[in-house]
C-alpha cells in the first residue's frame, strides 16, 4: 500500500483509506474476506468520523477478536446474497459492529469524538488540496479551530504534530505520483505546491533519503515498469 509492502500473516487486519492505492500480490493457501464501502452507506457521518480508524494500515489481532470478526464477516456475507427484508438495514448495522470492534482492537488510546472528527475532516481536506505542502494554519483557519486544538488531534490520532503529518501525507502523495503517474519530477514539484523543483529534491531526499528521480528508477527496476 502506497509503496510500502506488508506480509499477510494469520489474524492480520488490513485497513485501506479512501483513495489510497493498494494491491496484493497473489499466494497459494491464503483465504481471507474483503470488504469495500464508502462513508455515504452510514446516514450518519458522525459515526464514521468518531470511529476514524483508517490512518493505521495493518492490525495484528488475537485469536478471541479474530473470531468476533469473522463471525461478522460471515454474517455480512450471508446478508449481502439474500434477498430477505431489511438486508441494507442489517448490513449498516452489522458493519458499525464490525467498525466497532475493530477500534477496540486498536492499540492507540482511545480519542474524543472532537479530535477524531478533525482527523477526518483534516485528511478530507488535504485530499481535496492534492495533498500540498501547506502550513498548519491555513487548515486551522480553514476547519475554524486553532493550531493548538489541531495539533491536539492529529498527535492523538496519528502520533505525529500537524506539520510533521502534513509532511507525511505530502510526501506519500509524491511516492504515488513517482511510481503510477507518468508526470515529470519538475511537474510533481508544482502539483505539491513547492515553489521550485530544486525545492521539492531537497525536501524529498531529506524526507525519504534519496531523490525524487533516483526513487523513481529504482522502482521501475524493481518492478521492471
Amino acid at each position: 500500500m502506497d509503496c510500502q509492502s506488508y506480509e499477510i500473516h494469520k489474524h492480520s487486519f488490513f485497513l485501506v483509506s479512501p483513495n489510497q492505492i493498494h494491491g496484493w500480490e497473489h499466494t497459494r493457501n491464503l483465504h481471507g474476506y474483503l470488504l469495500k464501502f464508502d462513508a455515504s452507506f452510514f446516514s450518519e457521518r458522525s459515526f464514521i468520523e468518531y470511529i476514524s480508524l483508517f490512518h493505521f494500515d495493518t492490525v495484528n489481532v488475537s485469536e478471541s477478536e479474530f473470531l468476533s470478526f469473522e463471525s461478522v464477516l460471515k454474517s455480512l456475507h450471508v446478508e449481502y446474497r439474500t434477498s430477505k427484508s431489511f438486508k441494507d438495514c442489517t448490513i449498516t448495522n452489522l458493519l458499525q459492529i464490525l467498525l466497532i470492534y475493530v477500534k477496540r482492537a486498536l492499540p492507540a488510546k482511545p480519542a474524543s469524538f472532537m479530535t477524531n472528527a478533525l482527523f477526518t475532516k483534516l485528511n478530507d481536506l488535504m485530499h481535496e488540496n492534492n495533498y500540498q505542502i501547506t502550513p498548519v494554519t491555513y487548515y486551522a483557519k480553514k476547519l475554524k479551530t486553532s493550531v493548538k486544538l489541531l495539533n491536539q488531534a492529529i498527535k492523538e490520532n496519528s502520533g505525529f504534530n500537524c506539520g510533521e503529518f502534513i509532511r507525511t501525507k505530502t510526501m506519500q502523495e509524491a511516492k504515488r505520483l513517482l511510481k503510477y503517474d507518468t508526470m515529470s519530477c519538475n511537474e510533481i514539484a508544482d502539483r505539491l505546491g513547492f515553489i521550485d523543483p530544486a525545492y521539492f529534491s531537497r525536501f524529498f531526499k531529506r524526507e525519504v533519503g534519496v531523490s525524487p528521480k533516483n526513487f523513481r528508477n529504482a522502482l521501475e527496476q524493481k518492478y521492471n515498469f
